[in-house]
């Protein structure tokens, strides 16, 4: 708040690095999801296909466990955005 008061250009740039950090976190959620689907859509495979090989069922598995590794990073990294995004608010 100082900094914006002293320079006025440190204002636009505040705004400019939380516009930047917003498109992030939606850029963030939106692969969430895209992973969070396909997570889901594996899930099912594995719970309903009946017969299927042991190659079938390695790959879903493996495919599980890629998945919801992924969505836990995409989750840290999530987070990591928001608490700089409170922090770039307070700044301000």
């Amino acid at each position: 708040m100082i900094l914006a008061k002293i320079y006025p250009f440190a204002r636009k740039d505040i705004k400019m690095k939380l516009d930047k950090i917003k498109e992030e976190i939606a850029n963030i959620r939106r692969t969430q999801n895209m992973f969070a689907t396909i997570l889901i859509a594996v899930l099912g495979y594995f719970f309903t296909a009946k017969g299927i090989g042991e190659i079938r069922a390695f790959g879903a598995m493996f495919s599980i466990v890629l998945l919801s590794i992924i969505l836990s990073e995409l989750n840290d990294k999530m987070k990591k955005k928001l608490n700089e995004l409170e922090q770039l608010k307070k700044d301000e």
